[in-house]
């Protein structure tokens, strides 16, 4: 009943706009919570009361308000949701007028009504599909018992491998809804997108985990399943940057984490997912959309993944080249040669100088470091201690 009362007004202004009569609205106790006359809402209607306990018409002409308090001539009609009457609407005006008009509103209002709120459950159900997604995210530590709740609630299956997939939007939401449809409809658009591109609508969880990024806890039933989704990851997530598009959802940065022995602790994929697309933006790498099997992330990461202790192990050791004055040219050189695949000419042709030049520096470095610059092995060595 509260949603009713929370519908009524709304109810009101729109009967308004294309009826030429005036309404109420009565809850099923009687009080008129919604009217084009302001000062009636809040009032007790006492035929609403014999409306609801005949469930059919009433007709009030000017002989039987004679008498009645706060009583206008019209029909009143009861208001049924799900074969339930729910409350009464009081059209204004001569009976024979309202009349052929009468079934015509009710239904008209009837229909807002069952449309409000199937509106309110699937917001009810985004929200609570949202708050999931927070909480087994989010938090190092979850509740198993809990999680089992919000499966069963949702409809999802537990006890599957999972793995997470971030779409980062940046702030296209807010700016796109300005453009076209309400916040709402837009983030209905997108996940239903993302469901369509992904090929789950019955997989997982979909939902936005705010405003700025929407995830998908994708559900597999092996590792081999896993392995063939991120095989086709690239073409779905291009397809899904297609879709995106429509809604002015420009350049989303998509990546996928690895995958989760149980969905309780799929938060460990989900920050995979987000380091990704953070790294990917701050080396700025030509995708936007990566795997934690992609070889170009693989590549640039792995300086970062040797340990502190190995690095300062070879820092200390070509520390001559380290305290060289020239020290960051230097280096940024020798990069650029070893990803240049330790071609002279083409990392001449890149760094824009002569290939004798280039030769000169490298055996200076050569120098500085006792390590062979035309030796893959050595060159590993020197790249993982200057590489950042």
């Amino acid at each position: 009943m509260d949603l009713l009362v929370q519908f009524a007004q709304k109810v009101v202004e729109a009967v308004s706009k294309i009826s030429p009569f005036a309404i109420s609205l009565s809850d099923h106790n009687g009080y008129i919570i919604g009217s084009t006359d302001s000062s009636r809402v809040g009032t007790y209607h006492l035929p609403s009361k014999e409306v609801i306990e005949k469930n059919d018409h009433i007709i009030f002409d000017k002989v039987q308000i004679k008498n009645m308090v706060n009583v206008y001539e019209g029909i009143a009609f009861p208001l049924q949701f799900d074969h339930k009457t729910v409350g009464v609407l009081g059209i204004i005006g001569p009976p024979a007028q309202v009349k052929p008009y009468g079934l015509l509103i009710k239904n008209y209002v009837e229909i807002m009504w069952q449309e409000t709120f199937h509106r309110q459950i699937t917001d009810m159900k985004a929200k609570t599909r949202e708050t999931f997604a927070q909480y087994i995210l989010l938090n190092e530590v979850v509740q198993t018992e809990r999680v089992k709740q919000y499966c069963g609630v949702l409809g999802i299956p537990y006890g599957k491998k999972s793995f997470c997939i971030v779409i980062d939007i940046g702030n296209s939401l807010l700016h796109s809804a300005k453009k076209h449809i309400s916040i709402d409809q837009l983030k209905d658009n997108l996940l239903r997108c993302t469901q369509e591109a992904y090929i789950c609508t019955d997989c997982g969880l979909a939902t936005f985990l705010n405003s700025e990024k929407i995830v998908v806890v994708r559900q597999v039933g092996s590792e081999g399943e896993y392995r063939e989704l991120l095989q086709q990851f690239e073409k779905q997530s291009r397809e899904l940057i297609r879709l995106y598009r429509i809604y002015s959802i420009k350049d989303p940065s998509i990546a996928a984490g690895s995958l989760s022995p149980a969905i309780e602790q799929v938060s460990e994929s989900y920050h995979e997912a987000v380091k990704l697309i953070q790294f990917a933006k701050e080396r700025s790498l030509e995708s936007n959309i990566h795997t934690i099997f992609d070889w170009e992330i693989i590549l640039e990461q792995l300086p970062l993944e040797t340990s502190k202790e190995y690095r300062n192990k070879i820092q200390f050791r070509i520390h001559t080249l380290m305290e060289h004055d020239r020290f960051k040219e230097m280096a940024d050189l020798f990069i650029a040669y070893c990803e240049n695949n330790m071609n002279i000419s083409q990392t001449a042709k890149v760094l824009f100088i002569h290939r004798n030049t280039l030769i000169y520096r490298l055996k200076k470095i050569e120098e500085m470091t006792g390590l062979n610059t035309s030796n893959f092995q050595d060159c590993i060595l020197l790249y993982l201690a200057l590489k950042k």
